[in-house]
């Protein structure tokens, strides 16, 4: 819209609200209750004023959550502290320095050679290795994050020009000046009330207002920051391989995984892949039984599976579909280098880890060597993330005492034997394996007395997929960019070479 009709819509919609303003004032003043009105007003302004300040202090006016996604590594987090500190340190600066674009231009260059730094602390050129693309859709992610919340959050936000901003500062400068010459005028017809109302709007209005105006602005600011600094990680990471657009489709379909209710539950489902591991005779083919309801997994005296057996679980307690993984299990006196190697491949491609132990069997140390070379694999790659580990004891039926066997059972809170042994059993897991396990639950597989399955394994399962989902969106996003990378050069070779064909035709042609 040009400029002038622009000023004519805004004086036909502004004058009705002028010509009642100035009746009001008018009136107020010809009836003697301005001096009466004042100061009322004034106390709801000051108090507008202060309260919006507190609360956007206190971060509770418009707040930013610096909590990190939870699909992102503990480098992610690392490098997240960063971005967060530069917001914190946001409140030192003035209003004039957050007013002044430059300002927002330094911030993204000094932003990126930190983060750049930070993820690849020997290169000589830490930006080097980066590609155009990849930082296009930086700028693409975050152009449309920030221009989404000023359309928003920023009354005529969609109206705001570049002059307009250069011009807001000078505005508020004229304002300034207006007010000052008003109170001028005034002190000269009754200088002592001009005086006490100019302290008080000083003291109640002038002082709170100027420091609500610098926290909208570091608001801004901080949020900038936020955005910025969120797609700056993923860039670093090397997850914006994928390109902006897909990035956001897989994002966007994760948040939908997560939360199903809006959609149809075929289409909202993310399958999550569940290695089983353990030791060998912990029962794991007979836990993969009584999740699947049926003998899938052949149960013999000798480990029957000698490589990854994968299968499909749909249940009821569940909003997502589950691959299981059936393992090869290890001996107590460690692992076959194949059998190292099948467990090490389902746990790379595992969104959740259930390490399998048996009640009756004290010895874990070659569980703690499988789970500690399992760190050092994920140490050795911070740039995937470590699957939730939920360890699960059997065999809770062969507990003292050995005969008794009457669930249901609290072991949260025992008292009977069977749960006394339980939870002692559970506690000595976790003394023997300390924060390695997220958790643990106990069961009893047996064909003709399954408990503990749908009482407490299937529920902490449930509690864990929102952290599966997030290692499951992280391999989606490695594993596509890896995949994407020699596709997408022949793909632009064949575009070339059409291109390349057609004009070549097109000057025979014309010969």
């Amino acid at each position: 819209m040009p400029h002038w009709r622009l000023v004519v819509v805004t004086l036909l919609w502004a004058v009705p609200a002028l010509f009642l303003l100035g009746c009001g004032i008018f009136f107020l003043w010809s009836t003697g209750l301005g001096r009466w009105a004042w100061w009322p007003m004034m106390a709801c302004m000051g108090l507008a004023f202060v309260l919006g300040w507190y609360w956007q202090k206190q971060r509770r006016l418009l707040r930013l959550d610096f909590t990190p996604p939870m699909h992102w590594t503990d480098r992610d987090r690392q490098a997240w502290a960063l971005v967060r500190a530069r917001a914190e340190a946001a409140s030192k600066l003035d209003t004039e320095a957050l007013s002044t674009l430059p300002l927002y231009v330094d911030t993204a260059r000094d932003l990126g050679l930190e983060l750049a730094r930070f993820y690849h602390p020997g290169a000589r050129d830490p930006v080097g290795s980066l590609t155009i693309p990849e930082m296009l859709a930086v700028v693409e992610l975050a152009s449309h994050d920030l221009a989404e919340m000023v359309d928003r959050y920023v009354p005529g936000g969609h109206l705001l020009t570049v002059d307009a901003w250069r011009k807001a500062k000078q505005a508020a400068d004229w304002y300034q000046q207006a007010s000052n010459l008003s109170w001028l005028v005034y002190s000269l017809f009754a200088p002592v009330e001009t005086a006490a109302r100019f302290l008080a709007s000083r003291a109640g209005v002038a002082g709170p207002w100027q420091k609500f105006q610098l926290n909208l602005l570091v608001w801004f600011y901080s949020a900038y920051l936020h955005r910025l600094g969120n797609y700056l990680i993923e860039l670093n990471s090397g997850r914006l391989r994928v390109g902006a657009r897909r990035y956001r489709e897989l994002v966007q379909e994760d948040k939908e995984s997560a939360s199903p209710g809006g959609m149809e539950p075929a289409n909202a489902v993310r399958d999550v892949t569940i290695a089983i591991i353990g030791q060998v005779k912990s029962g794991k083919s007979s836990l993969i039984n009584a999740l699947l309801g049926e003998q899938r997994a052949k149960v013999d005296i000798l480990p029957a599976t000698d490589e990854i057996t994968r299968f499909a679980l749909r249940h009821a307690h569940l909003p997502t579909q589950l691959q299981i993984l059936d393992t090869m299990g290890y001996g107590q006196d460690g692992s076959t280098e194949k059998q190292a190697r099948a467990n090490a491949e389902a746990a790379r491609q595992a969104d959740l880890i259930l390490l399998v132990m048996h009640a009756r069997n004290p010895g874990r140390e070659t569980d703690v060597v499988f789970l500690d070379k399992l760190r050092e694999f994920f140490r050795a790659h911070p740039e995937l993330k470590v699957p939730p580990l939920l360890g699960v004891l059997t065999h809770i039926d062969l507990l003292s005492p050995m005969m008794e066997w009457s669930p249901p059972y609290n072991w949260q809170h025992p008292h009977r034997p069977k749960e006394q042994q339980i939870d002692a059993a559970l506690a000595t897991l976790r003394e023997q394996l300390g924060d390695r396990l997220v958790g643990a639950v106990p069961v009893c597989t047996a064909a003709d007395k399954v408990y503990g399955v749908q009482e407490w394994l299937l529920p902490a399962v449930s509690e864990l997929l929102d952290q599966a989902r997030a290692v499951a969106l992280l391999r989606c996003l490695k594993a596509e960019a890896d995949t994407g990378k020699i596709r997408k050069v022949f793909e632009q070779l064949l575009a070339a070479g059409k291109e390349a064909a057609k004009i070549l035709w097109e000057v025979s042609k014309k010969r």
